[in-house]
């Protein structure tokens, strides 16, 4: 049976076993680097980025899935969102629930 990454059950605990994230990801999306200008035009409902972590998370799609509701991700479309995210949700919460929405890493712009 499937979880809500995607992955069967026995599959997420190995990768979770002591891997850091980042190391987990694909090349190609490790390898995509946006800047917070890049980020920043990302900034609506219908074309909602958010930065967590350093992740650049794209969350148009998972907006109606959200628990919490859309405005709580609107509200930092186009932003870092990693301390107010930090309070409320745990560590693995993305990894878990929308692997699917990480596009990138943010650094400074080329």
């Amino acid at each position: 049976r499937l979880n809500p990454t995607g992955l069967a059950p026995s599959a997420v605990s190995a990768s979770a076993a002591g891997v850091p994230e980042a190391a987990r990801l694909p090349a190609d999306i490790m390898a995509t680097i946006y800047s917070m200008d890049e980020v920043a035009k990302h900034n609506s409902k219908t074309d909602c980025w958010v930065v967590v972590g350093g992740q650049v998370l794209d969350c148009t799609g998972f907006l109606s899935d959200h628990p919490g509701g859309e405005l709580a991700i609107v509200t930092f479309a186009g932003k870092d969102a990693t301390e107010e995210f930090n309070m409320i949700h745990p560590p693995d919460v993305i990894e878990k629930y929308a692997p699917q929405s990480i596009v990138g890493t943010v650094g400074a712009a080329s």
